[in-house]
């Protein structure tokens, strides 16, 4: 693969068609604004979370890499820096969440909690104080975009001059930083999603949030490479690269099942009343159902498909379970946010306009930021032993 054939100048399609579902979706949300501004905020935060943690995991992925200095992931190494170049557009994207703060956190306004959540979130306080909030998630994401996007840059860098050596700061940014991205990522999962329920705490939140945004990073990647190669821009992908992508989906389907049970069977068998109100909402009443199907979906079905030796060596079957995998990464951020916010109806027309708008707008970003560019690092020195790649 010549430099010229590797370049990308595809995707007119994926273009027009991200961006009108953004500009639904936009709509949409403008009328919810007049119509039930709660709402909007709910189903904002929840296509939120539910895209920053995609990209938060290809971010984790691609930094493993670098630091692990592995070989085969240099072939999708350009379609993960794609999905991670979408966050600094997302770091745009969590400016109308800080206009929903008081409908979003009942920590804002903790007089209607009672006098015991009262009690505890005055605790709490000099933590969960709205300035603080705010500081601690620029942080957060400035953290994210500035390592995304120099390892990013630095690998662009090589594509237009094979003279450049990038490959040791990327490996020493990667290496250094990973603790720094863990952190940031767990805390938000605190910010942002845990404290819906400020009464509540569980210190395995951030492993289950984290494995469920790499699964789902992972099944977006597997749905990108299939796409690239189907449509002629990375022919010399092999069958051992999406077998490599499909062990890594089957491993991380597992340790995100692993998060979800241990969580839950440490809470139960403790059965502490401040700490079982969070399953407590999400096994009675109307979310039952999504909490039985969401078990099914992103654990069950997956599981047993990806055991397949055989599936992980046919792209469209796998392409398939990854996007499988993806949808129910959606269900499974609206599982966390929705029963705090919504006890009663699991769904909203709202949930879909959110989701339209955050996934078009952030899909046309990437997208135009890839056109141009090589779709694989054409200089990186381990291609040629990546594209070799053999795994049985």
């Amino acid at each position: 693969m010549n430099g010229e054939q590797a370049i990308y100048r595809g995707g007119d399609r994926l273009l027009r068609g991200s961006l009108a579902l953004a500009a639904i979706g936009a709509v949409g949300l403008v009328i919810g604004a007049f119509v039930n501004p709660p709402q909007l905020f709910y189903a904002y935060l929840t296509a939120y979370a539910f895209a920053v943690s995609i990209a938060g995991g290809a971010l984790i992925f691609l930094m493993i890499g670098h630091a692990m200095n592995a070989g085969w992931p240099v072939v999708v190494r350009r379609l993960t820096e794609t999905i991670v170049a979408s966050l600094p557009l997302l770091a745009l994207l969590f400016v109308p969440l800080l206009f929903g703060l008081h409908s979003l956190y009942p920590w804002t306004r903790p007089e209607t909690l009672g006098e015991e959540g009262m009690r505890s979130v005055m605790a709490k306080r000099p933590y969960l104080e709205v300035p603080f909030f705010v500081v601690r998630s620029a942080i957060y994401l400035a953290v994210w975009v500035v390592i995304g996007g120099l390892l990013r840059r630095w690998s662009l860098a090589r594509d237009a001059d094979p003279g450049i050596e990038s490959s040791g700061k990327m490996r020493a940014l990667s290496a250094g930083a990973l603790p720094a991205v863990a952190v940031t990522f767990s805390f938000a999962s605190f910010d942002w999603l845990m404290s819906l329920t400020p009464t509540w705490f569980s210190t395995m939140y951030p492993v289950y949030w984290f494995a469920g945004g790499f699964v789902a990073a992972l099944a977006l990647l597997v749905l990108l490479t299939f796409a690239a190669q189907d449509g002629g821009w990375l022919p010399e992908i092999s069958l051992p690269h999406y077998y490599a992508l499909g062990r890594m989906l089957l491993a991380f389907v597992i340790f995100w099942a692993y998060a979800a049970y241990f969580q839950f069977f440490l809470i139960w068998i403790a059965n502490r009343p401040d700490e079982v109100t969070f399953f407590a909402d999400r096994v009675r009443g109307p979310w039952r159902v999504l909490t039985v199907v969401l078990v099914v979906l992103q654990f069950v079905a997956p599981f047993f498909a990806l055991l397949s030796y055989r599936l992980k060596h046919r792209p469209r079957q796998l392409a398939f379970v990854a996007a499988w995998v993806l949808a129910a990464h959606y269900l499974d951020v609206h599982w966390l946010v929705m029963p705090a916010v919504r006890p009663r109806a699991p769904f909203h027309w709202l949930d879909l306009a959110a989701l339209l708008a955050v996934g078009g707008a952030c899909t046309a970003f990437s997208a135009t930021r890839l056109r141009g560019r090589a779709i694989v690092p054409i200089n990186d020195p381990e291609l040629p032993r990546a594209l070799r790649y053999e795994s049985r």
